[in-house]
């Protein structure tokens, strides 16, 4: 567990942290004994107090002014613990506390909801885990990643970066390892009255968390693994709020409350290739889920290693699973064993929209054209 470190007596050389379980080192070499110490102090709430081996070494851009390369290498630093525990962790862009019990309420939010300015308040509170990015193992454990917060300065308007200690941000607990215990997803809302906290449907938890998290393709399970974390803490929640020191007194009913778990029935589908190329079929995917039966999440990689999230809900499930090389007939056959005919209007009808709306989607491709025969000569 990581710790504050005492003063220093001594520009370092080097700093081995600890971002999300991963020992990441700073070789400070070439730097100047100021910036070292400066650097060292922005890190104490990451600093390692064991002999662990760096998986990664970074190093400060010495081109840059000092607040540019240290706002720099704080981004080298999380891209080089990310990669590290590529495939290993559930990692979200989020930021996080915990309390003396070694709960932990993540709150997930993409760039601009205000992850450093609400850790700035509640880390006075609670115990700072991140501002940046949490990492869950399979069995809840949390792995912290204590960095630098990046604090504008009122006067010029320049980022710098602080340490949680220089903040008052209170320290990890000594005596209880960190559990996941709530998954709040941000909406920031300037014209939001008053903070209020509400429970989201899977699908919309999928949606909004999906995005940010990293490496999620790289799991062996990415959809299950990330349902399964929702399910375990009783459900995503939602925030809206439009300041932070609002929300102090939420996190005190968060950490309070013991929603049970929900388990979701969460079944793996099928990916393997198509039977017959010449029908329509499904693309492949990375990961494909029913969730309670009647809803499909579908996890894909992109042209350019990119990942994006579809959820298909309907008559869509039953067209994706039967695109294995099936004509339109055989689609049809399989919507209507699925769900029946339809009481009123045309189900032939129904199901050319439904394919034509997963074709244009890029989750199905229609069969090629037959070629004209040419005329002998």
């Amino acid at each position: 567990m990581t710790r504050e470190r005492p003063p220093l007596t001594r520009a370092p050389d080097h700093l081995d942290l600890d971002a999300l379980g991963a020992t990441i080192r700073i070789d400070l070499s070439a730097s100047a004994p100021d910036d070292r110490e400066r650097i060292a102090r922005a890190w104490s709430g990451a600093a390692r107090d064991d002999d662990s081996s760096p998986v990664a070494v970074v190093r400060p851009d010495p081109s840059l002014p000092f607040d540019e390369a240290a706002a720099a290498l704080s981004t080298r630093v999380t891209l080089a613990a990310l990669a590290a525990r590529r495939g290993d962790l559930w990692m979200v862009h989020a930021a996080a506390v915990a309390d003396d019990e070694g709960r932990v309420v993540l709150f997930s939010g993409r760039s601009g909801m205000g992850k450093t300015t609400l850790m700035s308040h509640l880390a006075r509170e609670y115990a700072y885990v991140s501002d940046e990015s949490v990492g869950v193992a399979a069995d809840g454990r949390v792995l912290p990643y204590r960095k630098p917060l990046s604090i504008i300065d009122r006067t010029d308007r320049a980022k710098r970066q602080a340490s949680p200690s220089s903040l008052g941000l209170r320290d990890l607990p000594t005596t209880a390892s960190l559990r996941l215990h709530a998954i709040v997803v941000l909406d920031r809302d300037p014209l939001c009255a008053a903070p209020r906290v509400e429970e989201l449907e899977i699908t919309d938890a999928i949606s909004a968390i999906a995005p940010q998290c990293s490496y999620l393709a790289e799991l062996a399970h990415p959809l299950a693994t990330l349902t399964g974390h929702v399910s375990a803490v009783g459900g995503a929640l939602r925030l809206r709020y439009r300041e932070a020191s609002e929300v102090v007194p939420l996190v005190a009913d968060l950490l309070a409350s013991h929603r049970p778990r929900s388990p979701l029935p969460v079944a793996a589908q099928d990916r393997n290739e198509p039977r017959d190329p010449a029908g329509y079929v499904r693309t492949p995917v990375v990961d494909a889920v029913t969730i309670g039966g009647d809803r499909l999440a579908l996890l894909r990689r992109g042209p350019h290693d990119e990942t994006a999230i579809h959820l298909v809900d309907g008559i869509g499930p039953a067209l994706w699973r039967a695109a294995n090389g099936a004509s339109f007939d055989e689609l049809l056959s399989a919507v209507i064993a699925e769900h029946g005919r339809p009481p009123q209007g045309d189900a032939r009808a129904a199901v050319r929209t439904a394919v034509t709306a997963l074709c244009d989607a890029g989750l199905m491709t229609a069969p090629a054209p037959p070629t004209p025969l040419r005329a002998e000569p």
